[in-house]
Order: C-alpha cells, then sequence, then structure tokens
C-alpha cells in the first residue's frame, strides 16, 4: 500500500498532454486553451471619451474661459475628427475617439448648450485627462493577455473576441468511459428487488465530470461474468481515452477487475492506497499502439478502478482522477485552497482521511471548514449541503479545532 503523495505522483507522472486542435470561438466555451492569448493592437485603440459632454483643451479652461463655441459632433463609432481651435470645444459621446489636441471631457450635466455655445457651471473644477481612457492604458499590442492551459469562461471569450480570434487552438476531449460492475446494480427506473440497489455511481462521476469540462462520457455497465467483462474490457480500451471503473476492485470472490486489466495488457502501477475512504484504488496504464495510418503514434490509457462504495468513489474522483484529466488536457495547475477546522476531530488507524466538509471563507484565503459526519463510504445522502473534502495527512490520530489543511472542492 502506498501513500496518497506516491498515489498522486505516479498517475500525473504517467500522463501526457492530449494533441491539441482548432476550435470556433462560438464552441470554445468549457474547453482548455492551448496557446496563449495575445493583444492584436493596445487597448483602447484611441484616447476614449467615458461620458457624455464636451471635449475641450484644458489649458483654456486653466486660463479662465468657460464659454466654449460648439464647433461639431464627436460619436462613438464615426472616425476622429480634427480637433477645433484654440477656445472652442466640440460635443462628444460615451466611447467616441477624443480627438487629439484636446484633453479634458466634461459632463453634459455640467454643461449649458445654448445657440451654438457651452458653458461651463462656475463651480465646477476640472483637469487634465478628466473622462478620457488613455490610448493604450489598458494593455500594449503583443501583449499575452490569456495564457495557455486556461479553461475558457465567457471572460476569457471576450478577450479573445476583442482580439480578432474568430478560432483558438484547445485540447482535444478525451473520451471516458465510467464502467459500473456489480450484479447487485440495477437501473435507476428499475424497481430494486431486497437484494438490489439502483446504480448510481455513474451518473455521478458523469455528473462531476461534464461540470469539470469533460463532456464526452460514456457510461456502460459490466456484469460479474469474467468472460463477458474481459470482451468489454477489450473495447474499452481500444476507444477511450481515459477508463473510471468503481466496483470490482477489492480482495472479494466477484472482483475480477485488475486479474483481467492485467491480463489484457495493463500494467498495475499501484493497487492499494494508505487513505480512508477509497483505500482498494487500483491505477494502471494501458499502452495503446497507433492505428495504420499512424503506427508509431502510442498513446498512453490511464485507468482507475476506483472504490464501489459511492463516497469513496466520488472522493476519488475529485482527488486523482480530475487532476489527471486536466494535466492531459494541459491545463494550469489549480489555485490550492486550505480549510480550516472548526472542531477537533479524531480518526483510528492513522491513514490520510478525506473528511466531508461544509466551508466558509473566512476573507484570509483560508476557509472555515464543518465535517460532516457520514455513516459509511455507501452514505452518499450524506454529502449532500457539503463544498468538497479537506485532507487529513496520516500519521497522527487526533486533529484538534484550527488545524489548517488542503481543501478540495466538488467541481
Amino acid at each position: 500500500m502506498i501513500s496518497v503523495a506516491e498515489a498522486e505522483h505516479l498517475i500525473l507522472d504517467s500522463l501526457a498532454p492530449l494533441p491539441s486542435e482548432s476550435c470556433k470561438i462560438d464552441r470554445a466555451h468549457g474547453r482548455f486553451l492551448r496557446e496563449p492569448i495575445v493583444a492584436d493592437r493596445e487597448s483602447p485603440p484611441f484616447n476614449r471619451a467615458t461620458m457624455d459632454g464636451i471635449a475641450i483643451r484644458f489649458s483654456d479652461w486653466n486660463e479662465g474661459k468657460r464659454t466654449f463655441g460648439v464647433t461639431g459632433t464627436q460619436a462613438a463609432g464615426q472616425p476622429v475628427m480634427d480637433a477645433p481651435e484654440p477656445g472652442s470645444c466640440i460635443e462628444i459621446m460615451t466611447g467616441a475617439p477624443v480627438p487629439e489636441g484636446l484633453d479634458c471631457v466634461v459632463r453634459c450635466e455640467d454643461v449649458t448648450v445654448e445657440s451654438g455655445n457651452a458653458t461651463i457651471r462656475e463651480e465646477i473644477e476640472l483637469e487634465a485627462g478628466l473622462a478620457i481612457h488613455p490610448q493604450g492604458s489598458d494593455f500594449a499590442a503583443g501583449a499575452v493577455l490569456v495564457e495557455s492551459g486556461v479553461r475558457l469562461s465567457g471572460r476569457e471569450i471576450a478577450v479573445a473576441a476583442s482580439c480578432g480570434k474568430e478560432e483558438m487552438e484547445v485540447s482535444s476531449q478525451p473520451k471516458v468511459f465510467v464502467v459500473t460492475t456489480g450484479d447487485e446494480l440495477v437501473e435507476i427506473d428499475d424497481e430494486p428487488l431486497p437484494h438490489q440497489i439502483r446504480r448510481t455511481n455513474d451518473r455521478a462521476l458523469a455528473a462531476a465530470l461534464m461540470s469539470a469540462g469533460f463532456d464526452r462520457v460514456e457510461r456502460v455497465h459490466v456484469p460479474d461474468e469474467p468472460q463477458m467483462m474481459r470482451w468489454q474490457l477489450e473495447r474499452f480500451l481500444g476507444d477511450a481515452d481515459a477508463l473510471v471503473f468503481t466496483g470490482g476492485v477489492s480482495k472479494g470472490q466477484f472482483d475480477h477487475l485488475p486479474a483481467l486489466l492485467e491480463e489484457l495488457g495493463v500494467p498495475c502501477l499501484f493497487h492499494g492506497v494508505s487513505q480512508k475512504p477509497g483505500k482498494p484504488m487500483w491505477y494502471g496504464i494501458h499502452k495503446r499502439p497507433g492505428d495504420f495510418l499512424h503506427p508509431d503514434d502510442e498513446s498512453s490509457v490511464p485507468v482507475f478502478a476506483l472504490p464501489g462504495n459511492p463516497v469513496s468513489c466520488f472522493i476519488c474522483l475529485h482527488r486523482y482522477v480530475l487532476p489527471a484529466l486536466r494535466r492531459m488536457s494541459g491545463s494550469r495547475p489549480q489555485p490550492v485552497k486550505h480549510g480550516a477546522l472548526d472542531r477537533e476531530v479524531s480518526f483510528s488507524p492513522p491513514l490520510t482521511r478525506f473528511l466531508p466538509v461544509s466551508s466558509v471563507e473566512d476573507g484570509d484565503g483560508v476557509f472555515r471548514v464543518e465535517p460532516r459526519q457520514t455513516n459509511t463510504s455507501g452514505d452518499f445522502a450524506s454529502l449532500v449541503g457539503t463544498d468538497g473534502f479537506i485532507e487529513l495527512d496520516s500519521g497522527r490520530d487526533d486533529f484538534p479545532a484550527g488545524t489548517v489543511a488542503r481543501l478540495w472542492t466538488w467541481t
């Protein structure tokens, strides 16, 4: 049995980024960017008025002038006008370019326009640059505005659009198979017999995967029959970019999965992690050869076999599977969060504990977390109302209130 840190390193070190592909901006939401977005010009590209009003030379006002002849109107979206003669002004709209030589915009509420003249109220104080967004003050041409590895939201897509990026390079979407095992499982619309339970893990994991940006998810169930399971495994290994099994991974008489995977050429990198829940977790890498057209393009398919208990597999998905898929997608490292226990907790034996919690941010970057009691690792209902789990290191039994540890949040 290995430690949590060893399991994490073995998984992440076994993976490489998937190929990238070109994606239209209208379909890029939620994808992982694989190129930087670079400004094609400075912003704003001109001195931009931030209010409706009149544009003047500040020096005219500073010398005592209060009434200005209006020589024209500068609208947003129109070519920039020539500056008027000293002592004159133009009317200007929000978002319009300010003509060169004019350096002060007086808002319309502080001006009276009558018979072609604009008079500024006496009590108003002005300054050079007032209500003008200076050219290039946001960013320069060539500036990197969005780094590669970011998951694209509306914010980054707006930036890409402002730079004229109709298409961008994103990571190809991994095809993930979520495979449940166990003859005791039935469909959710079936009426279970006393010895049966409805299948929930596949839907919970698929929902979490899609929330994290991994939309190509296929849910499959296989029975606890070795030959049928073997046939299905061969198909999965040939088609998936990542495999996530739940159940069939422990030491029971019907837990065929680890042996079948190794028979099919998937070497085990570890089986058993010093953690609770999720101790029986299995991980291996399938080296899939290239196809007829690309025989040298070998790919690595991660294979996760998670415990069948709902709480165990849900926690292991967030602790191991999602970071692995982000690594495959070229994602930037996720920000690390920390939580402080609001009360003492004790455990035995001394394994790394993943403790479901609800959390409130204290404002200093550390969350105050309230542990939630689960009856067993099959008590999925206990996760309702939680925000994630806190990771408490092995080697000790008691964790007093105020103990700070890493916080993992649900997707």
